[in-house]
């Protein structure tokens, strides 16, 4: 198995840990979550294997029926490069991520970062998402706050890394480690407008290399956005991509 395919297997999984409801189809799956359902991440149809598009527009209006949105997240290269003309003029928006893992050597542990609660989270994750996007409402700020409950389970080992300036969280990240696989994200990284630019993105980045040891570790960047730069700059490199497509109903 390559690397790419264990990353692959490893999202997929996680994913379905995720989700109240999985439904297993022959060229994927789809998740759904009904606890949290504005999050996008917790309903949605991920295909895994050869598709057109037909079927996949009709798996997403069928597994995703009643909710507010559609999104396809595509594993498969070919699918997503055959597939996209046409989920595109179907109305869809297009966004391409690259799948990065990390290659060096491992660095010392980063000072000023320590190990918070979801509880000490709370807080910030629930006004940053209101200042992204002001039109939610408090119900869905509830709940693309609330989802992160769902990280915390026994098959993987979820540690939140965090920068504080006077005791408030200014930056913060995931860290999410399967070790019967020997896989491990780096997730969610966040700092405060206010904060930027003091080193506090690269320090809890450094410390999540370095609590991730010998286990492959890889994280997912907008491969049309700034911060793939900055993760490369910090030893990550591109081995592959994920395709999303997504439209509001």
């Amino acid at each position: 198995m390559t690397e790419l395919d264990r990353i692959l297997r490893f999202k997929e999984d996680h994913i379905r840990s995720q989700a109240d409801d999985v439904q297993e189809h022959l060229f994927g799956f789809a998740v759904r979550n009904l606890r949290y359902a504005a999050s996008h991440h917790h309903n949605k149809v991920v295909i895994t294997g050869p598709a057109d598009a037909a079927e996949i527009l009709a798996l997403a209006d069928h597994a995703l029926d009643g909710s507010a949105h559609r999104l396809v997240e595509i594993h498969h290269e070919p699918t997503a490069l055959v597939a996209a003309a046409a989920l595109t003029e179907a109305g869809y928006d297009r966004e391409t991520n690259l799948l990065m893992r990390h290659q060096g050597p491992l660095p010392p542990p980063a000072t000023g970062v320590a190990v918070v609660t979801l509880e000490d989270l709370h807080g910030p994750v629930r006004a940053s998402w209101a200042a992204d996007l002001p039109q939610l409402t408090d119900e869905e700020l509830d709940q693309l706050t609330d989802r992160r409950s769902t990280l915390l389970q026994e098959a993987y080992e979820t540690t939140f890394l965090a920068v504080r300036d006077g005791g408030t969280i200014v930056c913060h990240g995931d860290l999410y480690v399967h070790r019967p696989s020997g896989v491990t994200q780096f997730e969610d990284l966040s700092t405060h407008p206010d904060h930027q630019r003091r080193g506090h993105a690269r320090a809890v980045v450094t410390e999540a290399i370095h609590r991730a040891g010998d286990l492959l570790l890889f994280l997912e960047a907008d491969g049309s956005d700034w911060p793939k730069d900055f993760y490369g700059r910090l030893g990550f490199t591109p081995v592959g991509r994920t395709h999303h497509f997504r439209r509001m109903v």
